[in-house]
């Protein structure tokens, strides 16, 4: 029997515990190979970034590690936050770009929506039900801020009472 080298060389030598590969094993393995390369490289270029972007805020205080320097920070001045609460809509109502019923109307309300109330106004006389105002309330929600009249506007006692504050002048 003769022994054909070329078989030899091409055949590869089998793992007895193992069974032979077909390529779509060994490509599926290249391709987990890679993506944990992938993983890994990702991670690391991350991390980079993450230290450069902390290295940059964090910055450089200027100061020895031996010399002992105390800076005095300027005392914190703090504005009371503005006024915001959300009241219901007592009837279908029209929010309107100024507090007059001839301003342009931006948006329309229907019965029980909420609206998010920032400010009180002086404007046109309304009369709604048994009512009459001439407070309108500053609005805001998804369409364009605008005025509505304290009318349709359930507000409780925080209109009478001085809560909602006085829109500034324009």
């Amino acid at each position: 029997m003769t022994v054909d080298d070329e078989s030899e060389a091409i055949a590869p030598v089998a793992d007895p515990g193992r069974p032979p590969r077909n390529p779509r094993q060994v490509r599926a393995r290249r391709r987990r190979r890679r993506r944990q390369l992938g993983t890994l490289l990702f991670l690391a270029v991350a991390a980079a970034v993450f230290a450069a972007a902390y290295f940059a805020v964090a910055g450089d205080d200027g100061s020895d590690d031996g010399a002992s320097a105390s800076t005095s920070l300027p005392a914190a001045t703090t504005a009371p936050p503005p006024f915001a609460a959300s009241y219901k809509v007592t009837t279908g109502v029209n929010v309107r770009g100024a507090p007059a019923t001839s301003a342009a109307v931006v948006a329309t309300l229907e019965q029980g929506h909420d609206v998010t109330v920032s400010c009180a106004a002086e404007g046109e006389s309304v009369t709604g039900g048994t009512a009459t105002s001439t407070r309108w309330l500053k609005v805001a929600g998804p369409w364009p801020a605008g005025f509505v009249s304290a009318v349709y506007v359930d507000t409780g006692e925080d209109l009478s009472s001085g809560k909602i504050p006085a829109c500034p002048a324009a």
